[in-house]
């Protein structure tokens, strides 16, 4: 602890280096509570959970496998990308769940801890903690984070001004959706404002990140047959069964499971269930509920004892079902003690369970090993469970009816994989009570006609950009920040077809896809650098009407905005009108193919009734 508490004052000593004596005195007050919050990250981020391991956690390092990230053609190792980051990058680390962003973050923040590289001083900061707050301020919530709220505003930007920061912030993709946009816009400010700062987000992947101009967006690579055979290697797990996993883990096999096996998380769980179940499924539904029973039965072979269960399977299967799917819904990933009492108070009823709330918990968190606590915080001991059982309880707990009310307003959460395992869970249910009312509903509004012109069919649905430009006065042009959006119906149906048909027959229209949700219609509209003499911010919105254009101005006006309004119309109304026709000819093409595809599936799912029918002779 000694060599931590140097660690902690050299990196406090450097951060005020260099600042005037007001700077340093108000920086000075704080540091008993800066101390104490990089002492807690610091033993935070050392210990992770192991689904493999229930009693205790496990030292980061000794279950760390070093690995590679890619951006455009380039791959590069986890140690190259945090020299980048060193030398002036700003980073988002995408990658599916499992794939291990949460542990480089971790590593990430332990290695500038240590060896203060840059000499600017790692900032941990889970994004999801902003979901409790009434409104997400994220330059509030680091000051109070870093120093109890002691350190005043203006010294807090000064010191960041001189770059001594930093910013790693984990699980942008958690945040949920109401506080999703302010938050892009305040990293986004934050970055031009402070550009001698770092900042590195990690998140599944998400559309916004492609209209953030100063990041670098690298994709956490698939582990190797190498780097496999070095995770399980480390992790802890009963010797007898890691020894037939790894007897039976050759190239070959690796190879040929390699979708679970490249992920780190999978691969885990395939170790744990490969005693018993030596057939590997294809889907990934049952490859989650081979786990789950795997975890419900399974005891630690070195203890003498065997953990009482409140539950049997069927009865906690439905309890945390719809425990998910209430939390699901409500997109809740973290818990104090009283929510917890109160989803499981809320799940219980639904499931007829007269158990008490606090029992149910201990087999949640001890005896099943789902749910995990840190401090006073419980969270799932990995969010791809929450969605498998939230999947679970919609196809397999909740009425057609309730299905069809539900559904619609999480559809359009395309960095998780619920409505996927729900498909395969349900097919016919998937597609009789959302996708084929939503395809009446599209069709009512003329949105499958063959003649839809392009421009009205992007007004029928609302097409909005956002741009929210930012120039400080030293930068030469404006930094944006950019979003699309749709009808909100349209835009979850397009956007749960595009996850269901990943990987699947339809997968030719993935271009077109990323054509509708990448936001890059102005990515090379800007005015030269010696027109604008003045900073500040510029929120516009570029609204699609019948068959023209509107750019509106938000609702701060200024100068700089009116001259860049003025710039998109007067100058740019040709170019826009071009790129819109192009975006509403491809949008009115995913469409016509998205009935066709659905309309197979309907008939598919009609003829399979059919057949049932004829069997049972009704």
């Amino acid at each position: 602890m000694k060599a931590v508490t140097e660690i902690v004052t050299k990196s406090f000593n450097a951060v005020a280096a260099g600042a005037t004596s007001a700077i340093k005195i108000a920086w000075q007050k704080v540091f008993q509570d800066f101390a104490s919050y990089m002492k807690e990250t610091f033993d935070r981020n050392r210990f992770v959970r192991i689904l493999s391991q229930k009693d205790r956690d496990e030292y980061i390092y000794n279950v760390y496998v070093s690995s590679s990230f890619k951006c455009g053609n380039k791959t590069i190792s986890d140690e190259k990308l945090i020299r980048e980051i060193n030398d002036g990058k700003n980073v988002v680390v995408v990658g599916n769940g499992g794939a291990g962003k949460t542990f480089f973050m971790r590593h990430l923040w332990l290695t500038l801890f240590s060896e203060n590289q840059g000499g600017r001083i790692p900032i941990f900061i889970e994004l999801r903690k902003l979901n409790d707050l009434d409104k997400a301020d994220l330059r509030d919530f680091v000051r109070l984070t870093i120093s109890r709220r002691k350190l005043d505003a203006g010294v807090f930007d000064s010191l960041c001004i001189t770059g001594r920061f930093v910013f790693i912030l984990d699980g942008f993709d958690e945040v949920i959706g109401t506080h999703k946009d302010d938050l892009q816009r305040q990293i986004l400010e934050m970055t031009c404002e402070f550009p001698d700062c770092r900042f590195v987000v990690s998140s599944r992947y998400e559309d916004h990140f492609a209209g953030w101009q100063d990041f670098f967006v690298y994709e956490s690579c698939p582990f190797s047959f190498k780097q496999v055979k070095q995770l399980i290697k480390k992790v802890p797990f009963d010797p007898a069964s890691k020894k037939l996993f790894v007897k039976e883990l050759t190239e070959r096999f690796f190879k040929e499971h390699v979708d679970f096996l490249s992920n780190p998380l999978l691969a885990i769980m395939m170790m744990m269930t490969f005693r018993e179940n030596l057939e590997i499924p294809k889907r990934m539904n049952i490859f989650y509920d081979q786990a789950f029973n795997t975890l419900y039965h399974w005891h630690d072979s070195t203890k003498a004892y065997r953990r009482h269960k409140l539950l049997d399977i069927q009865d906690f299967q439905r309890s945390f079902s719809y425990f998910c799917l209430i939390t699901y819904y409500d997109e809740k990933y973290e818990f104090t003690k009283t929510e917890m009492m109160t989803f499981i108070e809320k799940s219980s009823r639904l499931a007829g369970l007269e158990a008490s709330a606090s029992n149910i918990l201990t087999d949640y968190q001890e005896a099943v090993n789902l749910i995990k606590q840190e401090g006073l915080v419980y969270s799932f001991i990995h969010r791809s469970f929450q969605e498998y059982f939230a999947a679970n309880a919609l196809v397999r707990l909740i009425s057609r009816e309730k299905f069809q009310e539900i559904v619609p307003r999480i559809a359009g959460r395309r960095s998780d994989n619920v409505m996927i395992m729900a498909f395969e869970m349900d097919r016919s249910k998937v597609v009789l009570s959302y996708i084929k009312p939503s395809l009446d509903r599209l069709s009512a509004r003329g949105l499958l006609d063959a003649d839809i012109e392009p421009l009205k069919a992007l007004s029928n649905v609302s097409t909005q950009y956002r741009l929210h430009g930012h120039k400080p006065s030293s930068a030469e042009k404006l930094s944006f920040s950019m979003s699309i959006s749709y009808d909100e119906e349209v835009r979850n149906f397009i956007a749960l077809s595009h996850q269901i048909q990943r990987g699947r027959e339809a997968s030719n229209f993935a271009p077109d896809f990323d054509i509708l949700f990448t936001p890059t219609l102005f990515d090379d509209i800007q005015p030269n650098g010696e027109a604008w003499e003045l900073d500040g911010d510029v929120p516009v919105t570029v609204v699609v009407r019948n068959d023209s254009f509107q750019v509106l101005a938000g609702s701060s006006p200024s100068p700089l905005v009116d001259a860049y309004v003025k710039f998109l119309v007067e100058d740019q109304q040709d170019k826009i009108t071009i790129q819109l026709t192009l975006i509403g000819q491809t949008f009115a093409r995913v469409l016509r193919g998205l009935h066709a595809y659905w309309l197979a599936e309907i008939e598919k799912t009609a003829a399979q009734t059919r057949t049932l029918d004829e069997i049972l002779g009704l």
